[in-house]
């Protein structure tokens, strides 16, 4: 298992080097264990981790991390760390510094979607849902999300605290339906879509 992580956490770190550019920092990793395995980021030095907010996201399906309208704070070096949360072992690749592009402003421009959950998601009864959606743009945009057929959330979802990562606990038939996460900002916005569909067990 330690020997499977390694090799996903070197994967993330030569695609890192490849794909590294001012307005996104991404990996793609080959997750194969499900659910057991969790992704963070230090930054600079253990024990400074990335921490999220409207303008950094680590996506838990992909391992990726993503810098929106990357600033002069965000220099340095990070590192992808992998966790197993079965065995509790850990991992993580060498440093990958990110720096900024010389070559002129960016400007502002609209969401585009960049981490988005899929078109179709099955789900048992009984279990958490986590939908992911995160944007690019700049001003950065906000994250909301909405429910297709206007039917309000269950207070069991908390959408005020939803931002990139949409979680329904529990999941039963009344929660089924399309789902809708709307990236904004001053210069337009962007929607991606997608259906739970219950089915017992």
């Amino acid at each position: 298992m330690v020997m499977m992580m390694m090799m996903v956490v070197m994967m993330m770190m030569v695609m890192m080097m490849m794909m590294l550019v001012v307005i996104i920092m991404t990996m793609m990793v080959v997750d194969d264990g499900g659910d057991d395995l969790t992704f963070s980021w230090i930054f600079n030095e253990y024990p400074s981790f990335v921490k999220q907010d409207t303008r950094r996201f680590i996506s838990q399906e992909t391992g990726n991390l993503y810098i929106a309208k990357v600033e002069p704070s965000d220099v340095g070096n990070y590192t992808c760390v992998v966790t197993n949360t079965v065995t509790k072992t850990r991992v993580q690749g060498p440093p990958t510094p990110l720096v900024l592009r010389s070559d002129g402003i960016m400007g502002e421009y609209e969401p585009k979607i960049e981490v988005q959950f899929p078109e179709i998601v099955h789900v048992a009864k009984g279990l958490t849902v986590k939908l992911e959606c995160f944007a690019l743009g700049n001003p950065v945009p906000s994250i909301n999300w909405n429910r297709v057929d206007g039917i309000p959330f269950s207070r069991k979802v908390d959408v005020r605290k939803a931002s990139g990562v949409l979680e329904i606990p529990y999941f039963q038939q009344e929660d089924t339906g399309t789902y809708e996460c709307v990236a904004e900002n001053s210069r337009g916005k962007n929607t991606v879509k997608g259906k739970l569909s219950f089915y017992g067990r």
